[in-house]
């Protein structure tokens, strides 16, 4: 805003002045005028103002970098008088200048320099400086940072475990992977703020997982108004709000995106999510209040395909449908088979209790399985023991320091929330490590990566986190159930090298190995590159793509098994030489199950 003028009356002319200095740049100001008489008449126009330069200094790059890519980087100077002008120039890399000399010209000069992307000093940017500067004192530059990125993949090795009491645990870790990070807290609320972040910070952004953020920031608001600690976040919730009730299809109900068909699942998880905020005292705008009305439509309509299912044939009933149908029945006041239910709970090692198998099914898994006998045992009442053993499998399965979706992490953490927050310390414990003994919580601790020992002494709970992180810069390519492979098209002819100016097509081609739901692609895309065209495309089972700065995510509700194409238009811009990351290809809700090529290397000339 450069301008605010709210009481400017005219003169005897008919005429109002006032002075105004624009910020130094090239553009074009939107100017909006209201005016009203004394007999409340009144008029609007609006009318644009270009602020204006005569010579200008500006710069031409990438916006990412990758470290290592060889990029030419283009400084133009213009200039909009009728002669000639002479300025000096400079250009700066990283604070390194590489030019520095006095230039003559009419329209316009071009200096073009290549750089090698490098990091400067901590930073994860490149820096950019271009000046011009006339002996009258006159100036005009641009200084741009650029976004450097690592060749290769981010690589994680970690456990994480709640120490119960006179518990000994031994760990494995790998040399290559560097330095190990320890952590243990004496409290649960480290461990549940940590995964709530991560659900808020997750970096896509369908109708499940705005849910799944909006769930988040509300525990997150209950958790820190127990600890006194203020809540940032209010404006987040109402963003969220809003962009879920937009997504809102016709019939009331959700899908995956914006424009996919109605998914039941989904549904049932943005109306909590809605139903919640408005029980914080959200204003949630729903002038029929069809929600609680289509929420309730929906369960009965569940329990009415569960009763269906059962008569028709009980043996058939999966592990899930029948806790699903027991904790429906429950909710309408009948008893649950707790003699049942006890009897085919499981135990890991560490003493969590559980329900089913690990498995890739989208339902009928131990998670959810596990989420529903909790809420069944914890309506029957009476079993506070069991309830903490199944709080502590939930909280083992964060083995690398998160759980493997943001679904499932907002169901857990809705399920377990309520009664994590009265968990208490008995005494104060001893946890040793390796020899070493510490009574002080929250500790911290790198250590060099070699087998751990970890014993805790009298009662916790400790939560005690221990990993490695480190950018693999070599990663190997990677088939566990699909296989990508990625080249460039020109004019139906497959090409090695690109020409700037010349637009290419990135075609990715994806075989599955066996039908998967909910099939995540990202394909990263050459620095030197722009997107031609970023429409959605719906081929090749394509539910939704999202176009980033330096990778494209394809977004597939089904793959069946075999092979599937999809393309990316590219605009190479920037001559020079480039890494190409990995595309990858992976189970959204079960990301374990993912294949990657290798790193390529592309040319633009």
């Amino acid at each position: 805003y450069a301008i605010w003028q709210p009481t400017l009356t005219t003169d005897k002319q008919g005429l109002a002045k006032f002075k105004v200095r624009f910020p130094d740049d090239l553009t074009s100001w939107t100017t909006r005028l209201v005016a009203i008489n004394g007999k409340r008449q009144s008029g609007a126009m609006q009318t644009q103002i270009r602020s204006f330069k005569t010579l200008t200094a500006s710069l031409l790059g990438p916006q990412f970098a990758l470290t290592g890519d060889s990029i030419r980087i283009i400084g133009k100077l213009m200039n909009y008088t009728i002669g000639n002008e002479t300025a000096l120039r400079k250009f700066s890399y990283n604070e390194n200048e590489l030019l520095n000399s006095k230039v003559s010209f009419t329209n316009a000069h071009i200096d073009s320099t290549y750089i090698v992307a490098k990091a400067n000093g901590n930073t994860d940017s490149l820096s950019f400086l271009y000046t011009l500067k006339q002996d009258n004192g006159y100036s005009d530059g641009e200084e741009r940072k650029t976004v450097l990125l690592p060749i290769g993949v981010q690589e994680t090795n970690g456990y994480f475990d709640a120490l119960i009491s006179d518990t000994s645990v031994t760990y494995d870790f790998t040399p290559q992977m560097g330095m190990v990070t320890l952590r243990a807290e004496s409290s649960v609320f480290p461990v549940l703020l940590d995964e709530l972040d991560k659900i808020r910070k997750y970096e896509y952004s369908c109708n499940e997982q705005l849910a799944s953020k909006l769930k988040a920031l509300l525990m997150e608001k209950q958790i820190r108004k127990l600890l006194g600690n203020e809540f940032k976040e209010e404006k987040a919730i109402r963003t969220l709000i809003k962009m879920l009730l937009d997504n809102r299809k016709g019939d009331g109900r959700w899908g995956w995106w914006k424009d996919s068909d109605g998914e039941e699942w989904i549904t049932l998880h943005v109306l909590e999510a809605l139903l919640e905020a408005r029980r914080h005292g959200y204003p949630v705008a729903d002038k029929e209040e069809t929600m609680e009305s289509l929420k309730a439509f929906i369960e009965g309509e569940r329990l009415s395909k569960l009763l269906l299912e059962q008569k028709k044939d009980p043996s058939h009933l999966s592990l899930h449908n029948r806790l699903q149908l027991m904790w429906h029945v429950q909710q309408l006041g009948k008893p649950a088979d707790i003699k049942w239910l006890m009897s085919i709970k499981k135990k890991t090692m560490m003493g969590g209790s559980y329900w089913g198998e690990s498995s890739i099914k989208f339902w009928d898994n131990s998670i959810q399985n596990t989420i529903l006998a909790y809420k069944i045992l914890k309506a029957h009442g009476g079993s506070n023991e069991e309830l903490g053993q199944i709080r502590r499998y939930f909280l083992e399965q964060r083995k690398d320091g998160q759980w493997r979706n943001t679904y499932e992490s907002s169901l857990i953490l809705e399920t377990i929330l309520p009664d994590m927050l009265n968990v208490k310390i008995d005494k104060h414990p001893l946890l040793s490590i390796n020899g070493l003994v510490t009574s002080s919580f929250p500790f911290t601790k790198e250590m060099e990566p070699t087998k751990l020992s970890v014993a805790l002494q009298g009662n916790g709970p400790i939560y005690f986190t221990a990993f490695q992180q480190y950018h693999n810069p070599k990663p190997d390519k990677a088939d566990n159930g699909f296989r990508l492979t990625s080249y460039f098209m020109q004019n139906g002819v497959q090409v090695s090298k690109l020409s700037a100016g010349k637009p290419v097509t990135l075609q990715v081609e994806v075989e599955v190995s066996a039908d998967a739901d909910y099939v995540m692609i990202n394909v990263p895309i050459p620095a030197g590159c722009s997107y031609n065209d970023k429409r959605q495309r719906y081929q090749s089972a394509e539910t939704h793509r999202e176009y980033f700065k330096h990778k494209t995510s394809v977004f597939c509700s089904k793959l069946r098994k075999g092979r599937y194409v999809f393309n990316i238009d590219l605009m190479p811009r920037y001559s020079g030489s480039y890494t190409l990351n990995p595309a990858q290809a992976e189970m959204m809700y079960f990301p374990v199950f993912k294949g990657r090529e290798g790193l390529k290397r592309v040319v633009v000339n």
